[in-house]
């Protein structure tokens, strides 16, 4: 399971104001209705407060990205502000900030107190709608007139909201209230509510291209991904629907109230069955992960902030985000994702499995090939036959054979399948019993004809050199065939047979030296081979077919009862 936030790493967390929601049951779409936003005083209103209640830095000299500095959702609501109706820097000269309640995730609303050089002073507060609408005494009509925010009203707004949530909008509430008294006459607790709402500002984070791709092949990769995430349960359901999270693209979301009370086996079920949980808080984030380890899985979390950082250290493999990322969520991390995008996440998972796919590959080829020359000595020895090889040539064997195919058996290319196969269990053997049969009869195999040939050399050239430089040819050969029969265990040899041309290399490489032993006079002596006859090289030639014919029938064969057992399980 991959728990992922969703703004940055599965959206660009590119912010951008789509529209306003005015509480006079009017709305405003910024791309549209710019010839109709000048003399709006309610917009105007609304907007303001997402100048003042806000923390981002704005230039409006400077061009594109350096005009803004700050939080994504923050930079948004000057962006739209300078583009529509209000000059970013004259309303807060004119309207000083004297104190701050920043956001947090408890509260799920930032207010501020700010001075009008006019005379007077307002608390801007924006945040969660359901948060801000409780704080709300009334809402703007027409002018600067208000009405009372009655349940007929509040069932309008939280509609409205509703609506705007559903079409994946982020959608954060506004609200102002007026003060006469002093600044410090007005304690905390005035600032909590009797609000005036202005309306809901609705703004669109699109997704990251390629997310959408990537959680497909997490999907059929036996991996899922589940969202957790601060915005509220429409707006995560919206961007879930369109990433395609969730069977048949039909996520199931909850809210994190409903973890309230909840005991780990009983979080352990809904985390096991439940695609997006929306306004989680970081403690929310480490039940959900301790309660998928408790059941078995194997959990991957991302995250950027300070109070990730606990998930992050619980979980299997905890991701910190390289670029919006604290450093407190980096230490904790195990991996730091450079570039925040979830595809990379899928790419390193696809990069993973290649990796150990060609650790097996090598073990494959280098069991099997060893227990063939210790069953070519063993019975030659056991029979009574001349030794087929001496010490040196052993030594040669395994220089020649080890090295290069075991490298270029490291830099395969990732096999087209590797993101279609389930997961291993984490308590799975390395060695598996069908691994261990599979290296054993191919160990069987190899061995069978070396001894075949060496019996056919013995009884054709006598005890000696000749009938040991077969041998020696034959074992060599029948390990270059191998060399492509463990480049997988289940599709062809001849399956991308020229998309590794390092298994080439070696081939060439094996066969270059070994032409070398029994051609270089000198070596020749220092390893007592033989030069061979043409019939030998024919032997020899035969030696690396047989292997790759008999491992092809029984890879074939392999398939067909797979393809056959797959055939009944979707029949049935």
């Amino acid at each position: 399971v991959i728990c992922s936030d969703k703004t940055g790493t599965l959206t660009e967390s590119r912010m951008t104001v789509r529209e306003y929601y005015l509480s006079d049951d009017r709305t405003i779409e910024v791309d549209k209705d710019r010839d109709r936003v000048d003399g709006d005083k309610l917009l105007e209103r609304a907007v303001r407060i997402g100048v003042l209640c806000n923390e981002a830095s704005f230039n409006a000299t400077a061009v594109d990205e350096a005009r803004t500095i700050g939080d994504p959702t923050e930079t948004a609501l000057l962006v739209v502000a300078d583009a529509l109706v209000l000059d970013v820097a004259h309303e807060r000269s004119v309207h000083p900030k004297l104190a701050e309640q920043p956001f947090q995730t408890s509260t799920r609303r930032m207010t501020t107190l700010h001075r009008h050089i006019g005379g007077g002073h307002l608390a801007a507060l924006k945040g969660a709608p359901s948060v801000v609408l409780e704080a709300c005494a009334t809402y703007a009509t027409e002018g600067k007139e208000v009405a009372l925010m009655d349940h007929d009203a509040k069932t309008r707004f939280i509609a409205a909201n509703e609506r705007m949530a559903g079409r994946a909008l982020r959608v954060l509430a506004l609200a102002v209230k007026h003060f006469d008294e002093e600044p410090d006459e007005a304690s905390e607790g005035a600032l909590e509510s009797g609000y005036t709402f202005l309306g809901f500002v609705g703004m669109i984070d699109p997704p990251r291209p390629g997310v959408a791709e990537a959680i497909r092949r997490a999907t059929l990769a036996g991996i899922r991904t589940c969202m957790l995430t601060g915005d509220q349960l429409n707006t995560a359901s919206a961007i879930a629907r369109e990433l395609g999270i969730g069977a048949n693209g039909k996520p199931k979301a909850l809210h994190a109230r409903d973890l309230i009370g909840a005991d780990q086996a009983q979080i352990a079920e809904l985390a096991r069955t439940t695609d997006v949980f929306a306004r989680v808080s970081p403690e929310d984030k480490l039940r959900i992960v301790e309660a998928l380890q408790a059941s078995g899985e194997v959990v991957a979390v991302t995250g950027d902030g300070v109070n990730d950082a606990p998930a992050l250290k619980r979980a299997n493999i905890g991701i910190a985000m390289g670029q919006r990322g604290t450093e407190v969520a980096k230490e904790a991390a195990d991996v730091v994702l450079a570039d925040d995008n979830f595809a990379t996440i899928v790419r390193a998972i696809e990069g993973g499995r290649t990796i150990y796919a060609n650790i097996t590959k090598f073990v494959h080829l280098m069991f099997s090939k060893n227990l063939g020359e210790v069953l070519t000595i063993f019975p030659a020895v056991a029979l009574g036959w001349p030794l087929p090889l001496l010490p040196l040539q052993i030594l040669w064997i395994n220089l020649v054979t080890d090295v290069f195919p075991g490298m270029a058996l490291a830099l395969e290319p990732t096999a087209p399948d590797v993101m279609t196969h389930r997961p291993r269990s984490g308590r799975s053997a390395f060695l598996s019993r069908p691994f261990l049969v599979l290296i054993g009869w191919q160990g069987a195999m190899l061995a069978a004809i070396n001894l075949a040939a060496y019996a056919w050399a013995l009884s054709r050239y006598g005890a000696g050199a000749h009938a040991r430089t077969l041998a020696l040819l034959v074992l060599v050969s029948g390990q270059l065939g191998h060399l492509f029969n463990c480049r997988s265990r289940t599709r062809s040899a001849f399956d991308g047979l020229f998309k590794n041309p390092f298994v080439w290399l070696a081939a060439g490489t094996m066969l270059g030296l070994q032409l070398f032993a029994v051609y270089f006079s000198p070596l020749a002596r220092v390893l007592d081979t033989a030069r061979p006859l043409t019939l030998d090289w024919l032997v020899a030639t035969l030696a690396i077919v047989l292997p790759i014919a008999i491992v092809e029938v029984t890879k074939s064969l392999g398939r067909r009862r797979a393809s056959a057992l797959e055939s009944r399980r979707l029949a049935s």
